[in-house]
């Protein structure tokens, strides 16, 4: 496996590419993360053929910041305002990323990330696979004294991804989650699998829960993320 870092549709893109490639994931990291610690935090995908993509959401790493602030009175329109756009930009890595190496492609994102993934499937985009690490397809709860102004951030309030589930799809889908995890806590991620279940046919739709686990990809949800993607790698299971 090698590093390398190039330029796909106007972003700065960290790739660890394996010997001989047989699917891309691009990795979509959290609030306060970066493309560095996204990939850090899935060990043994490339070395089982994944090649692995990930970039910087606005505001984060190499990117003009800083990250959002729990402290700011705007913190939830300036959260989701940075998950649109990281959605966007997504879209176009993606396409670009299909378009130069000829692979099938999954999704894969922590916590904001996949609030991502799940405003990508939400939208129609047709991956061949998605995680979903600590995170859910509904938008966080308003804190005390927040409201709402920008349009787009307060659509996602009024439709979530979540509830738009026959926009998914089918394509399969794994959400991965902690039972101690204080940010994003066990219930959403629970509300989000049963508002998509009408909308899945029997075995696209999975949950892994981790006992103990916290608001963090641990090396057991890792292991577990690869072995649902290369399963359905494996195009005699879709």
């Amino acid at each position: 496996m090698r590093k390398e870092a190039f330029t796909l549709a106007g972003q700065s893109v960290l790739a660890h590419i394996p010997k001989r490639p047989r699917a891309l994931l691009l990795a979509l990291h959290g609030l306060q993360g970066s493309k560095e610690h996204i990939l850090s935090l899935l060990p043994g995908y490339a070395e089982k053929g994944f090649l692995l993509l990930a970039f910087d959401a606005p505001r984060h790493g190499e990117r003009e910041g800083p990250p959002p602030s729990s402290r700011s009175q705007s913190y939830v329109e300036e959260v989701y305002r940075v998950a649109l756009t990281f959605a966007e930009e997504a879209r176009e890595v993606a396409q670009e990323a299909q378009r130069r190496f000829s692979l099938p492609l999954f999704l894969a994102g922590g916590s904001m990330g996949a609030f991502v993934v799940h405003l990508l499937l939400s939208q129609g985009f047709k991956a061949q696979g998605a995680l979903a690490f600590i995170g859910s397809g509904f938008p966080m709860k308003l804190p005390q004294g927040q409201e709402v102004a920008d349009a787009k951030v307060l659509a996602l309030y009024e439709t979530p991804p979540a509830l738009r589930g026959e926009a998914y799809g089918g394509v399969p889908l794994l959400h991965l989650h902690g039972t101690k995890d204080l940010i994003v806590p066990l219930s959403r991620m629970e509300k989000t699998v049963e508002a998509l279940r009408p909308h899945y046919p029997e075995g696209r739709l999975a949950r892994f829960v981790e006992e103990g686990a916290g608001h963090t990809i641990t090396p057991l949800m890792a292991r577990m993320g690869l072995a649902f993607l290369e399963a359905w790698l494996d195009p005699g299971r879709a």
